[in-house]
């Protein structure tokens, strides 16, 4: 979440046309792949597509470093880098989001993404700081080389799930026809097309944010690089308030509202952070940014994905 968009940032003095294209290239994976993978996915164990995406990550984190003390370190390593992350993102984080419907039952999908947050707050919370620190320390390219080892333990830990995954393979499955069926499914379902839209809107507006909040934390308000890791311990206490909170939001109000209410939570942070001045104010409304998206986005996608995976069939699920 730090350590590549520092790299590139402070390291390579990435202007904001770079640190667009940085961004750009881990999002035009999902827009190749998502379906193609959603297709494969189908047709395979997920479990095991998921610990050697965690690898895989592992691996090409590891390369920045290694590039770095070669002297080969340009934003176009970068750019390949984040279009790889991108691509195990697309496929391996599909993969996820179905494992966690073949060890949780449909009608506890929203409480369950809401713990499943819930497990990765601690991180968020002390996870930045710590990062700030060290690339302070060492350096934005070495803590990435960390990242590679923490991920590496996090793909041991995932082997020791067990998945009792049925697959029984159809006689007439066709790859390509496959895919059309499900895109079909898609578009005849209202709600489905309706979500794909709402959260694909915001994930624009969100990568958006991204291209500019690190520029904007470093070269307008002039964080150093531990300041901007404490900074975005904001995002770990949102996602703590949400995560314990969004699951009971959710049955008050009910999924639909509280997936709107997440969008305005997000749109409200960022308007507040574009009209903060380049002083003090400025720091404490770009940290305030960072809870209030990471709530929102919480809030979002909770029920986001519980809708969508409730109204899919099984064998749509990748898809």
């Amino acid at each position: 979440m730090l350590a590549l968009p520092l790299t590139a940032a402070v390291l390579l003095h990435a202007s904001p046309t770079q640190m667009g294209l940085l961004t750009a290239m881990e999002i035009v994976p999902f827009v190749l792949f998502s379906l193609p993978s959603g297709v494969w996915l189908d047709r395979v164990r997920k479990l095991p597509v998921y610990v050697i995406g965690e690898s895989m990550l592992a691996v090409v984190v590891a390369t920045v470093p290694l590039a770095w003390w070669m002297g080969w370190l340009t934003m176009s390593w970068l750019y390949v880098v984040g279009f790889v992350i991108g691509t195990v993102y697309t496929t391996a984080g599909s993969a996820a989001q179905i494992v966690l419907t073949q060890v949780v039952a449909r009608d506890r999908l929203v409480e369950a993404h809401a713990k499943n947050a819930l497990a990765t707050s601690g991180a968020e919370v002390a996870g930045p700081g710590f990062a700030g620190a060290l690339i302070k320390i060492v350096g934005a390219p070495l803590a990435l080389l960390v990242d590679a080892v923490l991920l590496l333990v996090s793909a041991g830990i995932l082997r020791g799930i067990v998945v009792n995954e049925e697959r029984k393979p159809r006689a007439d499955a066709h790859f390509w026809r496959d895919l059309r069926a499900g895109v079909r499914f898609v578009a005849g379902h209202r709600l489905l097309v309706s979500l794909a839209c709402a959260v694909g809107v915001w994930q624009m507006c969100h990568h958006a944010a991204l291209v500019v909040q690190i520029l904007f934390a470093t070269r307008t308000l002039g964080l150093s690089e531990q300041a901007v890791g404490l900074s975005y311990m904001g995002m770990g206490a949102g996602t703590v308030a949400a995560s314990v909170y969004g699951n009971r939001i959710s049955q008050r109000l009910g999924p639909g509202r509280c997936l709107t209410l997440g969008f305005a939570i997000c749109g409200l942070g960022w308007t507040m952070l574009a009209l903060a001045p380049a002083n003090r104010f400025g720091v404490a409304a770009f940290a305030l940014m960072l809870l209030m998206f990471s709530a929102g986005a919480v809030l979002v996608f909770i029920n986001f994905l519980a809708l969508r995976q409730a109204v899919t069939p099984s064998r749509c699920s990748a898809a």
